[in-house]
């Protein structure tokens, strides 16, 4: 789980340093910032799994335009994550449970090319925070004070793991053990931690991290059409975050955990009152596999003719009965093409998914109505055109708040941002 992401330079991020807890909605008006954080996220993703060209070449032409204000200066993003306790067994008196990866990106005072010019995995002891205290506002949005870097300076008790220095090594530094350490020369343009030797004995957490970076960061972003087609076989087991594998984790749901199958359709029909059942078919011919939707009638509907709201429905409630759904997944507007009425289905299910960290962004007054104050996040933009952030219990304009008024009236009403 991230437990803290930072951003320098990034897009309107032009400095935000905050604190995450496992489920978290994103609200504030259009051009925000929301996807903006999100898609930070997301770059990490695709750095560690796809290099430096494919995460920049997926986004843009241009670096300037990830640039906070479309200069030549780098960017830099970090992102503090939990470490699992089978990892942090490893170590003396546990002292380590979180670790931190850092990044700068920008053009290569050399070459001008695009390049990593620094790189980061630190190992945090457990008494370490250092993490902004949360207390009320006295002002948002605000411009607030940017750092030459988000570089962690040398403090007691960190240990580095992994460190690219633009222009010279590699260096990879062991976790556990005695032994000599490892130092390449990758170049500019190639991630250390994508690189790491692949040494779960020595390199316990950076691989653990490794993993998450390349796996583990989802951006759910169903695709209606995908989900309407009958899918073919061989596809990955696991939820496919374009749901384009629906009929197959639905199948692998009814055959190996039938309790949560029947726990799930009863869930589909408190919102969908004409549902009786649902059932997947596999055509003999090719081995595609497709939905059949039985109404109380006994009438059947294939996937492809039902509405893309209700195929959104399924996709997105279904997880919370996977008896594997692990990761981070990033969603944007999960009400788009569900009535208002299921909108809450599909909060309840998103946000009872335990081991899985959430972040979406919202328009929806009901999704927010259901929402803790500690799980909202308010976006706006300063004058200066840079994202500011709080969580709804920090913001300002809710110093009076007693609770007398719920939050999705508040937001429906603009006070949130």
């Amino acid at each position: 789980m991230i437990r803290k992401i930072e951003a320098l330079r990034y897009g309107c991020l032009r400095f935000i340093s905050r604190p995450l807890e496992g489920f978290h909605i994103l609200v504030g008006p259009n051009a925000s910032g929301k996807t903006t954080l999100l898609d930070a996220i997301a770059f990490l993703g695709d750095l560690v799994s796809d290099g430096l060209e494919a995460a920049v070449e997926k986004r843009t032409a241009d670096l300037r335009d990830l640039v906070w204000r479309r200069t030549f200066d780098p960017f830099e993003l970090a992102i503090e994550l939990s470490i699992p306790a089978q990892k942090t067994d490893l170590f003396e008196n546990r002292q380590y449970d979180r670790c931190r990866y850092e990044i700068a990106i920008g053009p290569s005072t050399e070459t001008g090319e695009t390049s990593i010019l620094a790189e980061r995995v630190l190992l945090l002891p457990n008494d370490l925070r250092n993490d902004p205290e949360c207390e009320q506002q006295t002002l948002f949005p605000v411009d607030r004070p940017m750092p030459d870097t988000l570089a962690l300076p040398r403090l007691r008790g960190t240990r580095t793991i992994v460190h690219k220095v633009h222009g010279s090594n590699d260096n990879f530094y062991y976790e556990t053990g005695a032994g000599w350490d490892h130092s390449f020369r990758l170049g500019p343009r190639r991630s250390a931690l994508a690189n790491l030797p692949e040494d779960d004995i020595r390199y316990p957490v950076a691989t653990w991290l490794k993993g998450v970076l390349n796996n583990g960061i989802q951006r759910l972003v169903l695709n209606s059409a995908a989900m309407r087609r009958p899918s073919p076989p061989g596809r990955p087991v696991g939820f496919q975050a374009d749901g384009s594998n629906l009929p197959w984790v639905i199948s692998s749901l009814h055959s190996d955990a039938p309790d949560r199958f029947a726990a799930w359709i009863a869930r589909m029909r408190s919102v969908l009152p004409d549902l009786k059942s649902i059932r997947t078919v596999e055509r003999p011919e090719d081995r595609h596999c497709y939905l059949v939707f039985q109404d109380r009638n006994g009438l059947e509907a294939p996937s492809w003719t039902v509405s893309d709201g209700t195929l959104r429905l399924l996709a997105l409630t279904l997880p919370a009965y996977l008896p594997e759904f692990t990761g981070i997944y990033l969603i944007e507007e999960p009400e788009n093409g569900i009535h208002p009425r299921a909108v809450e289905t599909v909060f309840l299910a998103l946000s009872s998914i335990e081991d899985v960290q959430i972040l979406l962004t919202t328009h929806s007054p009901v999704i927010v109505s259901l929402a803790e104050g500690s799980q909202v996040i308010c976006f706006s933009r300063t004058e200066t055109g840079a994202t500011d952030m709080v969580l709804s219990t920090e913001n300002p304009a809710l110093r009076e708040w007693q609770g007398e008024t719920d939050l999705g009236s508040l937001f429906a009403d603009g006070v949130l941002g």
